[in-house]
């Protein structure tokens, strides 16, 4: 639209008064300023502030003046769904869970250690570590795109590397949308169920992949930050931003959060959780 025929005649117009035309000239000002105060503040504004407070390690009190509700602080496993296959595998010790990889749930699902309630958008907060003493094993390689190395005969091309054990956090119910904690040279947080899937874009898959390696050596405590709001994950490792994935296809809107059965032994403590409405 060319506004130079609009323009005119309004300033030359003797029926407008100053008044009038201060109104309009105000008008725009008036609502960009309104809408500028009221854009609410994203969930990874919080997000980045944590890390750039605490290097990655949260305190009770920082989590709880920032609106976190507990899941675990050492004392029970009163917001977890312990199924009878459960008993005697996930177990409390001296304030952690320590999980012996051994559930005896029927069910692969069942076998890892679910909340009672569902959750949507969320940040979640974990420690974490492997206990046993690492051992040399074979490991694939991950290319750039999330497919694996393989030789001429369509094998995989493994490497050998340290390994203490596998694991992840499950969320909205489903295996698919996972923070992988393993010892791969990707490093933990990568989502295992959307990278894999060939189906999938590339530029999507390779979101999936950690940018960088923040894992602790094998044995020490690492700490997740993890935010999932509408269908994107964010994840901090150890003060490290490492992943921000593209948007998630089939993604239910809420579901249980859990921590993932994978045949290892693994310790996790100081569990917190914050929905997002």
């Amino acid at each position: 639209m060319d506004f130079t025929n609009i323009a005119v005649p309004l300033f030359e117009s003797a029926h407008l008064s100053n008044c009038v035309l201060m109104k309009l000239l105000l008008v725009p000002l008036i609502l960009c300023l309104l809408f500028t105060s009221i854009t609410p503040v994203q969930s990874e504004d919080v997000f980045e502030a944590f890390l750039k407070t605490s290097g990655g390690s949260l305190k009770e009190g920082e989590l709880r003046d920032q609106g976190f509700s507990p899941l675990f602080t050492g004392g029970d496993l009163d917001a977890w769904k312990v199924e009878p296959g459960h008993e005697g595998h996930w177990v409390i010790e001296d304030g952690v869970i320590n999980y012996d990889g051994q559930a005896e749930q029927p069910k692969h699902f069942d076998k890892s250690l679910w909340t009672k309630q569902s959750y949507g958008d969320a940040l979640f907060y974990i420690e974490w570590r492997f206990p046993d003493e690492p051992k040399m094993k074979p490991h694939p390689i991950v290319l750039w795109n999330g497919d694996f190395l393989l030789d001429d005969a369509g094998k995989r091309i493994t490497r050998p590397r340290l390994d203490a054990g596998d694991s992840g956090v499950l969320f909205r119910g489903i295996l698919n949308c996972q923070a992988n904690i393993w010892c791969q040279e990707l490093g933990s947080g990568e989502i295992n169920g959307y990278r894999v899937n060939k189906k999938l874009d590339q530029k999507l898959r390779r979101s999936c992949i950690p940018m960088i390696n923040a894992d602790k050596p094998l044995g020490e405590w690492n700490a997740f930050l993890i935010s999932l709001v509408d269908d994107r994950m964010t994840v901090y490792l150890n003060g490290q931003q490492v992943l921000v994935s593209e948007p998630l296809p089939d993604l239910p809107a809420r579901g249980p959060i859990g921590l993932q059965h994978h045949g290892d032994r693994i310790q996790f403590r100081n569990i917190w959780v914050k929905e997002i409405n």
